[in-house]
């Protein structure tokens, strides 16, 4: 019984802090959205006044491929958290469920480790940056350590997220003695408490 009671307790636990990363997840992907916006109607004025007024602010492009640097990065998290990554499930439906379970959990710690390792080397490189005063090569001399923060926070987020969507998965699979489905709500759950 003492085991079990463990188990619920670390269930608990690990759908709170799942619920939380839910949120940020969803926050992060505003804030991509919003960015992305804010970058097309930026170009878009930029572009027009290039053709009638003739003046650019010469910067479009930089800022451009930040925000969709930043903007698709960001949007990861949420995208596992709702299951919108792009799987090719060709040959997965005809497998036994056990083997689909096996494949949907190496699936998953595949994504934990490749999001892990991009975070680790884009906080190296931003880090780096950042001691260096690295900076872009532009009019703007923009930081370098700024764009590469952004996106190590977006590949860290991803890489908690699978980690503990996967662990989730791992010890309700333990409880219940067979493989229990991932984490992974439909995108108006996720979105509907904020």
């Amino acid at each position: 019984m003492g085991n079990g009671r463990l188990g619920a307790d670390v269930l608990g636990l690990l759908r709170r802090v799942l619920g939380l990363l839910d949120r940020l997840a969803v926050g992060m992907a505003y804030l991509a959205g919003a960015a992305l916006l804010v970058a097309s109607f930026y170009i878009t004025l930029d572009v027009l006044g290039r053709r009638f007024a003739g003046v650019s602010s010469a910067v479009t492009d930089e800022f451009g491929g930040y925000a969709l640097a930043v903007g698709g990065v960001w949007a990861l998290a949420f995208a596992l958290t709702t299951g919108s990554h792009v799987r090719i499930d060709i040959l997965l439906p005809r497998f036994p469920p056990r083997v689909r379970g096996v494949l949907n959990y190496a699936a998953m710690a595949a994504m934990a480790f490749f999001a892990a390792a991009v975070a680790f080397y884009s906080w190296k490189l931003a880090i780096e940056s950042f001691t260096t005063d690295a900076r872009a090569m532009s009019i703007l001399r923009t930081p370098l350590f700024v764009p590469q923060t952004c996106l190590a926070l977006g590949f860290t987020t991803l890489a908690v997220q699978a980690t503990v969507i996967l662990l989730v998965g791992l010890v309700e699979s333990l409880r219940h003695r067979r493989f229990a489905e991932l984490a992974v709500l439909p995108a108006q759950d996720v979105t509907e408490g904020v």
